[in-house]
Parts: structure tokens; C-alpha cells; sequence
């Protein structure tokens, strides 16, 4: 390899478009994420509650094995927070958004079935008890997403101007990169 080769692979342009791609994915995991995940919260609670009320009593009933196997949406939650938690071995913006919505979403169906998971009785699931109880914890859940948002917010104020300054130095020729 000459050092032509190595100053156009690792030169001014590629070094600039990695800050830039390092700054918009702090930006997004920092900013967009948890206000994302807060959306996919209460979207999944909220509908689903709203789901359970309107129509209550339905779900999917598959037969395994002979037996009734009742398909809740808890199971849902289960599966997009497994998926999720699978995503965040992954880096980029992307991946960070639709992380973020599923395990929002997936949090938010366990948070509505969490009554019948505490009681494992389906009859008193529709009750007020079981609202009552979903959402005061979507309440606390909801506060502590909020809390986070405005602190991470301010937090990073300091940290995305940094960013921000590097990439356009880089950008424009005021910091000198020499391979």
C-alpha cells in the first residue's frame, strides 16, 4: 500500500465524514432516542388499554400441542424488548431509532398485562384495580422518560456544540489532519 493509498483512504474526507457520522449518531442516541422511546411507550400503553376497553376479552388463541395458548400482548412486549436489546449491539442512527421503539413499545405492552402477570387471574384483568395499577406505573415510567429527556438534553448541549466545532474545523481546513 503507498501513501497515496493510505492518505485517500485515511485522509481529510473520510476522517470529516466519520466526525460527521459520530456527531449525528450521539445527536440521535442522545436527543431523538429516549424522547422516541417515550412516544412508543405511550403509544402501546395507552392504545392498548384503550384496545382492552373497547374490546375486551380478545386475543389469539393458538393451539400447541393440544393446548389453548393465549397470545397476549405482553408476549409482544417480550419479543420487541428481546429484539431491541439485540439491536443495540449495533451502531448508527437507525439502529438507535428502531431500538428505542421497541423497547418503548415492548415496555409499554408488558406495563399493561402487568396486573394479570401479578395476579395470574384473567378475570379481574379488565377490573379498575388492574387500570389503576397500569397506569400509575405508565405514570412513573412516562415521569422518568421525561426527566431524562430534559436532562439529557442539557447535558449535551455542551457536548454537540463540541462536535459541531470539530467537524466544521475539519471541514474547513483550521485543524491540519497529517497522515
Amino acid at each position: 500500500m503507498s501513501a497515496n493509498d493510505i492518505k485517500e483512504k485515511f485522509g481529510k474526507e473520510r476522517i470529516t465524514e466519520e466526525i460527521k457520522e459520530s456527531y449525528e449518531h450521539k445527536l440521535v442516541q442522545r436527543l431523538e432516542a429516549p424522547l422516541i422511546g417515550l412516544i412508543a411507550f405511550s403509544i402501546a400503553l395507552w392504545g392498548s388499554k384503550l384496545f382492552t376497553a373497547l374490546s375486551p376479552g380478545t386475543s389469539l388463541i393458538f393451539q400447541i400441542g393440544g393446548y389453548d395458548i393465549h397470545f397476549h400482548h405482553f408476549h409482544y412486549g417480550i419479543i420487541a424488548l428481546a429484539i431491541g436489546l439485540v439491536l443495540t449491539f449495533f451502531e448508527g442512527p437507525w439502529f438507535v431509532r428502531i431500538e428505542h421503539i421497541l423497547f418503548g413499545a415492548g415496555l409499554g405492552f408488558v406495563i399493561d398485562e402487568y396486573w394479570l402477570l401479578l395476579t395470574f387471574d384473567a378475570t379481574t384483568y379488565f377490573g379498575p384495580e388492574s387500570q389503576f395499577i397500569s397506569m400509575i406505573i405508565g405514570l412513573v415510567i412516562t415521569i422518568i422518560y421525561v426527566i431524562i429527556i430534559v436532562g439529557v438534553y442539557y447535558k449535551s448541549k455542551g457536548e454537540r456544540k463540541l462536535w459541531k466545532e470539530l467537524y466544521d474545523a475539519v471541514k474547513s481546513g483550521k485543524v491540519k489532519i497529517d497522515i
